[in-house]
């Protein structure tokens, strides 16, 4: 069996956006990719652990990680820290054990930039980022990929030392705009909002936002977690989910009952897009991140490392 860390699955995938989009797109799609729900266990106050596993096309996977929000503020350690096995489908056999911190990284981050390639306005010029740790920097080059007109880039965090790393790794050339103190000025000209947070009150709300922009809600991933105001659900002209099950369960959808919502899966609109009217007003792409993105882009590390152990 194969092992590959964290600084060997993200050399195999710097170069490597436009793959890892398309294959989380085409899983997403495909349609026959099997995975159950994410698997919680609260181990310990200051995070929890998930299992996820999943299958598709030749393979099989588990990804075991634990989440840990407050890591850096007692160590150096990020807040994601796990392994994934791969394994053969048809006879079991594991063929790779590698680090996930970096591949959730880029699969959540490109599955984002998937939802707003479908829902958010066509030219998109002004980015927003409700948080400043190191998801929202994989966001912006997943985002860079899909929308290479992006002029200006506004940053919130209630950590001023986080606005500032993450401007320092930011293009000069575009224009970037600091705002330490209040999320209404950050996000009120962007069209795209992506919030980044381990919240658990709410501070998104609708009145921030501008008439037609979309908002991807990434942080509220378990139980208790929330990023966005009810007015912003029960507002949005459309609600996308990676997994609408999951995302009623512990995504921003947990704090909604008896509300007719016009909501989506993922798959449904990759698959449906010129059917729905998504660019219409405010819409929200509620993502708690599911095994067929981890596999898709597990499956594209290995291909990647076979291919250069061949050369």
């Amino acid at each position: 069996m194969k092992q590959l860390n964290d600084l060997g699955v993200a050399h195999l995938l710097e170069k490597e956006w436009g793959k890892v989009i398309s294959s989380i797109e085409e899983a997403f799609l495909d349609g026959s990719g099997k995975m159950v729900p994410k698997i919680y266990l609260d181990a310990h106050a200051q995070g929890d652990f998930r299992a996820m596993p999943a299958a598709l096309g030749d393979y099989a996977c588990l990804k075991w990680i634990g989440v840990y929000p407050n890591n850096h503020l007692i160590s150096s350690l990020p807040t994601t820290l796990g392994t994934l096995l791969l394994n053969d489908r048809e006879t079991g056999r594991p063929l790779m054990a590698m680090d996930c911190t970096t591949l959730t990284a880029y699969r959540t981050a490109a599955t984002s930039a998937i939802a707003a390639k479908y829902c958010a306005p066509n030219n998109i010029r002004e980015i927003a980022f409700v948080g400043c740790g190191l998801q929202a920097y994989y966001h912006f080059l997943a985002y860079r990929n899909v929308f290479p007109n992006i002029k200006t880039v506004s940053l919130y965090d209630k950590n001023e030392e986080a606005i500032q790393k993450l401007a320092s790794k930011i293009p000069k050339s575009l224009n970037i705009i600091k705002y330490p103190l209040n999320v209404e000025e950050a996000v009120k000209q962007a069209d795209l909002v992506t919030t980044l947070t381990p919240s658990t009150e709410p501070y998104l709300d609708f009145n921030y936002l501008k008439d037609n922009c979309h908002v991807n809600a990434v942080g509220a991933d378990a139980v208790g977690k929330r990023e966005l105001k009810k007015n912003v659900i029960t507002r949005a002209s459309n609600i996308v989910c990676d997994d609408p099950a999951q995302a009623f369960h512990s995504g921003e959808l947990q704090y909604i009952f008896g509300q007719d919502l016009n909501t989506w899966s993922l798959r449904h609109v990759i698959k449906h897009s010129k059917e729905i009217n998504l660019e219409a007003g405010v819409s929200v792409f509620d993502s708690t991140g599911v095994s067929l993105e981890d596999i898709a882009v597990a499956i594209l590390v290995y291909n990647l490392y076979s291919e250069n152990e061949l050369k």
